[in-house]
């Protein structure tokens, strides 16, 4: 038996003493190719600086991200960068439901330059965001005060379905932090 091309050139693959299959592969993370081949990668940006903080830090932890996904393919959330003046933490919360009131509708920035393609969604950052209530508790991020961007990755990815919420509430919101978050679009599986 021969395994041949599959484009009809009649070249076969070449096994090695072990019986393996020889191979020349590059191997690329989803969401750079998804930034290369679809240009569907993008970055989200949101600060609470002097014109935006709580300064009485009043009720509860303001909402900093509010994300809806409203595209019919999932929304796969790489990686959140955060710089905090003082010692700050980031709530993360899924599937909250309300509507939400206030902040800054913002648009995600496609992260590659050639692609004309726009994130679809509701994008609200900065300020006070209310409105939600109830919702999933997914996780904690802690920055120190060290003048250090701190980076966040979770290995399998957070995945957003359509019309599905991801919020993040800063823990204090009296002092100044700037966090972007990256994103791609896929394809349900």
């Amino acid at each position: 038996m021969q395994i041949e091309d599959g484009t009809g050139s009649g070249k076969t693959v070449k096994v090695n003493d072990e019986n393996r299959l020889q191979s020349d592969c590059i191997t690329i993370d989803r969401s750079k190719h998804t930034n290369i081949s679809h240009g569907d990668a993008y970055t989200l940006f949101s600060s609470i600086n002097s014109s935006n903080v709580n300064p009485s830090a009043d009720i509860e932890s303001p909402c900093i991200f509010y994300i809806k996904n409203t595209n019919e393919l999932d929304l796969i959330i790489t990686e959140v960068r955060m710089w905090a003046q003082e010692n700050e933490y980031i709530d993360i919360y899924i599937k909250q439901t309300g509507t939400p009131v206030g902040g800054n509708a913002v648009t995600p920035i496609n992260m590659n330059l050639n692609s004309g393609r726009q994130a679809t969604g509701t994008f609200l950052a900065a300020s006070r965001i209310t409105g939600m209530s109830g919702g999933t508790f997914f996780d904690r991020l802690r920055v120190s005060a060290d003048n250090q961007d701190h980076t966040f990755k979770w290995e399998p990815t957070i995945i957003i379905p359509k019309n599905n919420i991801l919020t993040c509430y800063a823990g204090n919101g009296s002092i100044l932090t700037e966090t972007s978050l990256t994103f791609y679009y896929h394809e349900n599986s």
